[in-house]
């Protein structure tokens, strides 16, 4: 199980803490959708409209990432940890960027820009080996 550090004003829920444990086992940012049905073949008794409620909160609350991806008008959820990755255009197969590069260069957008960066996700789009291939 997921382990779940709910924010004051929040109670912990069974519901938040099976989508945490979700994502959790998820390779990839998922849809909500995707949490549903995971949710349901699990035998969680949770409506679709609560999972996007607990993904709101959790997002809000800084618990979850949300991102989208090109050409999807879908919303994905991750933990944290697997917020930034590369896409491939052709298969759609996805890879989690383990070590963000974007630590590197924060603090020179911060003294640039003058921006407090709250957050950041990385979606880098190009061709996987496999479909380089098949070429």
């Amino acid at each position: 199980m997921a382990k779940l550090n709910i924010p004051k004003g929040y109670r912990k829920t069974k519901q938040r803490e099976a989508i945490l444990n979700v994502l959790e086992k998820a390779e990839y940012p998922i849809t909500a959708e995707h949490i549903f049905m995971e949710l349901k073949n699990q035998g969680i008794d949770v409506s679709l409209s609560t999972v996007y409620r607990n993904l709101e909160m959790l997002t809000k609350e800084g618990l979850v990432v949300k991102s989208y991806m090109m050409n999807e008008d879908k919303a994905r959820f991750a933990l944290p940890d697997k917020k930034n990755y590369l896409v491939c255009e052709k298969c759609g197969k996805i890879v989690i960027i383990d070590n963000c590069p974007f630590d590197k260069f924060k603090e020179e957008l911060i003294e640039v820009h003058g921006f407090d960066i709250t957050g950041h996700s990385i979606e880098v789009y190009g061709i996987c080996p496999e479909c380089q291939k098949k070429k």
